[in-house]
C-alpha cells in the first residue's frame, strides 16, 4: 500500500521541522510526504529541501483546512497513493503509524477511514482523542479517552467510532473515490466531521486504531489558541453547517428551537455580565459572529 502523508503548513516553521524529523523514523517503507504550503510567508522551501521522500506545494493563499488538505490528495491520487493520511504539522509520531494504519486497513476491507490514538504533546501519556462522537441533540462533538491516562490500557481495542479527528486522518483511495473530498466551505473544524460522516453514509467503516500514535500540540496554528475566538467563530458557525448537510430540515428547526436559541441567550448573557472578561467577551462575540454568518450564508 502506498501512502501520501500530507502535511498542511501555515507559519509555524519550526512545528513542522519537528513533525517532519519524527517522519523519518518511520518503520514502513512504502510512502511520501507532500507538504503543503498554504499561503505562508515563511522560509518552509529552503528548510526541507534536503529532508527525503519531500514533495513541497505551495497555494497562493490560505485556502483553511478543508481545500489546502484537498489541494495535496488530489495531488496524491494523481501519483496512485492507495491511502492518504492527514497529518496537522503540530504534531510528532511514532516510529509505527504508518505500519500500524497500513495493517489495519489490510486487515479491516471494509473500513475506509481510520483515526489514531492521539496524546498531549505535553503531557505524552495522557489521552487527548481516542476517537470522536456528535451528541445528536445538542449537536456538540466531543472526545472519548480525554483526559484518561493512556497507563491504564483503558484505550487499546480496534472500534468503531463515528469520526476521527483530522490532526491523523488516514482514508483509503476507494473511500475518497466514493465519498468525495472535504467540503472547502467549512474551511476550519467540522470538516473531517462532515467527511467521516459522508463516508460512513458511503458505505464505509470509520475506526479508532490505537497503535497508530501521534502527539499533539493542538491548535497551534489558531490565532489566539485552542477555543479562543478564531476557533469559536468556526466552530459554532461550522456545527450549524454541518447540521445542513447531513440532517433534514425538521432535524434541523428541532435543533433551533431546542438548544440554538438557549445557546444564544447563555452567549448574550454572558457577553452583558458585568463580572464577564474582555478575552471571554471577545470569544462570545466570535460565537455570534459564526452564527450570524451561517445564516447570511458566508462561508
Amino acid at each position: 500500500m502506498k501512502i501520501a502523508v500530507i502535511i498542511l503548513h501555515y507559519q509555524n516553521l519550526t512545528d513542522t521541522l519537528e513533525c517532519l524529523e519524527s517522519l523519518k523514523s518511520q518503520d514502513y517503507t512504502d510512502y511520501e510526504i507532500l507538504v503543503v504550503d498554504n499561503g505562508s510567508n515563511d522560509n518552509l522551501e529552503s528548510s526541507i529541501q534536503n529532508h527525503p521522500r519531500i514533495h513541497h506545494l505551495k497555494n497562493p493563499t490560505n485556502l483553511g483546512f478543508a481545500e489546502g488538505n484537498n489541494v495535496g490528495i488530489r495531488l496524491s491520487l494523481e501519483r496512485n497513493a492507495d491511502a492518504v493520511l492527514l497529518l496537522n504539522n503540530d504534531t510528532v509520531v511514532s516510529p509505527t503509524l504508518l505500519s500500524a494504519f497500513a495493517n489495519a486497513a489490510a486487515t479491516h476491507p471494509q473500513a475506509g477511514v481510520f483515526g489514531a490514538k492521539i496524546y498531549y504533546y505535553d503531557d505524552p501519556t495522557t489521552i487527548w482523542h481516542a476517537g470522536g462522537d456528535v451528541h445528536l441533540r445538542s449537536m456538540r462533538c466531543f472526545h472519548h479517552g480525554c483526559p484518561d491516562s493512556d497507563l491504564e490500557k483503558k484505550w487499546d481495542v480496534i472500534r468503531p467510532i463515528n469520526y476521527a479527528c483530522g490532526c491523523a486522518l488516514f482514508v483509503t483511495k476507494e473511500a475518497i473515490e466514493k465519498a468525495g473530498l472535504m467540503a472547502p466551505e467549512f474551511f476550519l473544524l467540522w470538516e473531517e466531521i462532515d467527511w467521516c460522516w459522508r463516508i460512513r453514509k458511503a458505505g464505509f467503516d470509520c475506526l479508532f486504531i490505537p497503535e497508530a500514535k501521534v502527539w499533539h500540540k493542538i491548535s497551534r496554528s489558531f490565532e489566539g489558541g485552542n477555543r479562543g475566538p478564531l476557533w469559536q467563530y468556526y466552530y459554532f458557525r461550522n456545527r450549524l453547517l454541518f447540521l445542513k448537510r447531513n440532517f433534514s430540515r425538521a432535524k434541523r428547526y428541532g435543533f433551533y428551537f431546542s438548544h440554538l436559541f438557549k445557546d444564544i441567550s447563555q452567549i448574550l448573557c454572558s457577553i452583558l455580565s458585568p463580572k464577564s472578561s474582555k478575552d471571554n467577551i471577545q470569544r462570545n462575540c466570535s460565537a455570534l459572529r459564526g452564527i450570524r454568518d451561517y445564516f447570511l450564508r458566508r462561508f
